[in-house]
């Protein structure tokens, strides 16, 4: 990342939990893969009350554990196997622990997991989940074209006029969170005119979107002590 971005910032920029209002404050870029599994799909099953119990002790004692104590993590592996539903409520607990240990891989790999699983049921935050991911392999030349088709995407099969409309239209905050996105990796690599061009588009939204909950709520994820989003794009195209 540039040093000039500042740090709450970055880490709010390439955040995944853009249907949260407010966002919680990020502690480590490792949280980067945090709001992936909101995206998960319960499965129906309902496993017996011991497996449960089981998996919910094992669990803990994990997260209580070592990230480099493979033979329990193992355990709750298995464990939270024969209890889908607590495996998708764990996983991004699991996947920060496990980058914050140095085992970006298995991460990925929960990551992508969750993922296919909410493919079909919301293939627009799918697809934002995957930039997620290519960012936090650093591969941002990646994630802005990712990015970039994901805008297309979205320009034609949604009415993107009514997003910055009342009342709240879903799709609209991560639309938003998108054009943010493409400022920022494009901030991230370099390309000024590209920057200044993602900057201006994301302005005339907000701007067309100004005093509705759509704003209000995006707003309010990027605002740290006297410092607002509109203040950093400001900042920022003056140094274009």
């Amino acid at each position: 990342m540039e040093k000039d971005i500042p740090g709450f910032f970055r880490e709010q920029f390439f955040a995944l939990e853009f249907f949260s209002a407010p966002l919680r404050k990020f502690a480590s870029g490792a949280a980067v893969l945090a709001g992936l599994i909101v995206l998960g799909v319960s499965l129906q099953s309902e496993p017996k009350a011991p497996a449960f119990a089981e998996a919910e002790a094992v669990f803990a004692k994990w997260a209580k554990s070592s990230s480099a104590d493979t033979s329990l993590f193992d355990e709750m592996t298995a464990a939270l196997r024969k209890v889908p539903p607590l495996q998708v409520k764990y996983e991004s607990v699991i996947a920060q622990k496990l980058i914050e240990g140095g085992n970006s891989s298995a991460a990925l790999e929960i990551g992508y997991r969750a993922i296919e699983r909410s493919r079909s049921e919301t293939p627009y935050h799918a697809f934002f989940a995957e930039t997620t991911l290519l960012i936090e392999q650093e591969c941002f030349q990646n994630a802005l074209e990712h990015a970039a088709s994901l805008k297309a995407q979205m320009d034609k099969e949604c009415n993107v006029s009514a997003f910055s409309q009342e009342p709240l239209v879903g799709g609209s905050l991560l639309y938003a969170h998108n054009l943010l996105r493409l400022a920022c990796l494009q901030q991230e690599l370099s390309n000024s005119p590209g920057e200044l061009a993602a900057w201006e588009e994301l302005e005339a939204f907000l701007s067309k979107a100004q005093g509705t909950k759509l704003s209000q709520l995006f707003l309010s994820c990027f605002q740290e002590k006297q410092v607002s989003l509109p203040d950093y794009i400001a900042e920022r195209k003056s140094r274009l």
